[in-house]
């Protein structure tokens, strides 16, 4: 018969008692857990950034029976539920929160979302549980838009990158990224305006990334088609300037800020330290002829400002530990 016990001489009670007071260590050192669930990219980079000994960060974005059961779990045991992605109207998630009695629950505005709230608002009222909520964006222009529809919201920095210690030399050939996803929303994202540039600056080369698969487009000579892919560094790095030409982004891109943290020159519908700001497509092209002569006379650096932008807020460190701070706030008060 195998041994099933160890037979020692210590103390029974001294086992018991170093066993709870290590348990009882292990809650003192995760003190806080909080719910994420919303737009799936964003709740996963969010819980990867926070998740640590203090802070138990259940991402729940996915979307399957079995995390509808862990979600419901989470939520009757959780400090603080966190939906990435505003609503005026209930969703599965607020409604899940609101009958687990959730004490706190923070809604974040990141862009689009708060174009379907106008629409929603045009035919009904903003659901009473959730205008008392805690609303924040993710930008000031995003937090005007929010509280213009009735609620009060604050601007929070939720948005980081990794910053890139020693980025690549601006590449020999000159070429401009420019992003749509899906074809239906092509006005949107701007691609009439990315068609009158390429189409009047035939000697430049544009890079279009991030269309779904299954998505076709016609395009210029000038600009190459790719589909999406999960990592863009090695795009930033073969490319001189991001142009992110959106007629609604109000949250603040991610990719501007990797293509400032990889020293790319960014042009962007809405201001930041660091970029451009261009409002339609003549600017753009006045700013893509201005780089493109620096470039030909082999004088355009890196974008020092941008990189020192991102190293200075949007860097993991700093995002983070303004995130702690302001959950422990509302979780404790």
């Amino acid at each position: 018969m195998p041994q099933m016990f160890q037979i020692t001489n210590e103390d029974p009670h001294r086992v018991v008692n170093a066993y709870y007071r290590r348990r009882l260590d292990s809650l003192k050192r995760r003190r806080y857990r909080v719910v994420v669930h919303g737009l799936r990219f964003f709740c996963q980079k969010l819980a990867g950034l926070l998740a640590n000994e203090t802070w138990d960060i259940r991402d729940r974005s996915r979307h399957s029976p079995g995390q509808l059961v862990h979600l419901s779990h989470d939520l009757l045991t959780c400090d603080l539920a966190f939906s990435w992605g505003g609503r005026v109207d209930m969703g599965r998630f607020l409604w899940a929160a609101r009958a687990a009695s959730v004490r706190k629950v923070v809604i974040f505005w990141c862009g689009s979302d708060v174009l379907r709230a106008q629409k929603i608002l045009t035919t009904r009222k903003v659901d009473p549980w959730i205008a008392q909520q805690i609303h924040w964006a993710a930008s000031p222009t995003l937090t005007k838009e929010v509280r213009s529809i009735g609620l009060q919201c604050e601007f929070v920095q939720a948005s980081f990158v990794e910053v890139v210690r020693e980025p690549k030399p601006l590449p020999k050939d000159f070429s401009v990224i420019v992003f749509m996803p899906r074809a239906n929303d092509a006005h949107l994202y701007g691609w009439d305006r990315i068609i009158e540039v390429a189409t009047a600056l035939p000697h430049v080369k544009f890079r279009l990334v991030g269309l779904h698969p299954g998505e076709t487009i016609t395009a210029p000579p000038n600009i190459s088609v790719n589909y999406r892919v999960p990592d863009l560094t090695s795009i930033y790095q073969d490319s001189t300037v991001l142009w992110r030409p959106v007629r609604h982004d109000a949250g603040i891109s991610f990719m501007v800020l990797e293509a400032l943290s990889h020293g790319r020159h960014v042009l962007y519908t809405y201001p930041i330290t660091g970029a451009i700001q261009v409002r339609d497509a003549q600017d753009a092209k006045a700013e893509l002829e201005r780089f493109f002569a620096l470039h030909k006379r082999g004088v355009l650096p890196l974008n020092e400002p941008g990189m020192e932008t991102i190293a200075g807020l949007y860097a993991r460190d700093v995002v983070r530990e303004n995130l702690y701070k302001r959950w422990e706030e509302i979780i404790c008060s």
